[in-house]
């Protein structure tokens, strides 16, 4: 999937409809810049941009063959070691005959017509905006929604579930872009035990299991401890989304998927604030997958000794 500038394509249709425009004899000053842009545009679009074109490739050549015999005679010359040198236009140079424009022009509307036909059959799609998310910020970087000083306590693999995440939403793969959510949540949900429980390697088999463990670190109260507001709302959303998004019977409407997105966010940036706090002057440091690392916690036994 590539981004592409729609005025690109008013800006091609101007350049060449310029060129179109002059007619009878013309005076090679006012031939100039509409020449050498109409065959700039169009060796453009044969190098495939603003998008890759298919059948009417052939008459975007012919175009650009006729426009190069005309500019090279008119406007190049060769420097004293035989090399085509640029000449700009002067006032005794003659007129560029009317033939040649017609010639020109033919082979333009030629390559329009076959041009049309291609466009009309090209995928192009409109993304709407959904809620308050600014477009392009979803498709590309959905993860800057986390705070800057956050971003070093988030794991890797969650910020790219997190970037996918939004991408489908903005798609409206609605069931997806959950899924997504879901997984970018249990990433970081892996650091926020490994990091509480002391045990940096260890990974549990589903959001029950670290629930679970998580909840007899916190009722042991030690310092720091994992918030039980927190997993109590990470208990909520495995029971309300993260469970039943794996049926295939389950989808997502677009409200579901932005309440999902949004506790998802508040959930990551949650757990990556206990992360941050608790590792705040504790070594040695706990290498997030990615990357980024933050700091391990000693085991609740040894921060707790009987």
């Amino acid at each position: 999937m590539e981004r592409i500038n729609p005025f690109s394509f008013y800006d091609f249709g101007k350049t060449i409809q310029s060129f179109v425009a002059l007619t009878g004899d013309v005076a090679t000053q006012k031939a100039f810049w509409p020449l050498w842009q109409a065959k700039s545009h169009m060796e453009t679009l044969i190098k495939g941009d603003p998008i890759p074109v298919g059948i009417s490739i052939g008459k975007a050549r012919l175009v650009v063959d006729r426009l190069n015999e005309v500019f090279t005679g008119r406007f190049e010359t060769k420097d004293q070691d035989g090399k085509p040198t640029l000449r700009f236009p002067e006032d005794g140079d003659a007129p560029i005959g009317e033939w040649q424009m017609n010639w020109i022009r033919s082979t333009i509307s030629e390559f329009e017509t076959v041009f049309a036909e291609e466009m009309r059959e090209t995928a192009t799609y409109f993304v709407p905006r959904r809620g308050i998310y600014h477009t392009p910020a979803l498709v590309d970087t959905a993860d800057n929604t986390f705070p800057a000083d956050l971003q070093a306590h988030i794991p890797q693999k969650a910020k790219d579930d997190w970037r996918a995440a939004g991408r489908c939403l903005a798609f409206n793969l609605l069931s997806a872009s959950g899924f997504h959510v879901a997984r970018a949540v249990e990433a970081c949900l892996e650091v926020y035990y490994q990091l509480f429980s002391g045990k940096p390697n260890e990974t549990l088999n589903g959001w029950k299991d670290y629930i679970i463990a998580l909840e007899k670190i916190a009722a042991k109260n030690p310092t720091p401890s994992p918030s039980k507001k927190t997993l109590t709302e990470l208990d909520q959303m495995r029971e309300d989304y993260r469970n039943p998004i794996v049926h295939p019977r389950v989808v997502l409407t677009e409200g579901d998927a932005r309440m999902l997105f949004a506790n998802g966010e508040s959930l990551i940036i949650a757990m990556a604030q206990e992360i941050a706090e608790a590792t705040n002057g504790i070594q040695p440091t706990l290498q997030l997958e990615g990357g980024s690392a933050t700091n391990a916690l000693p085991s609740p036994e040894a921060a707790n000794p009987a």
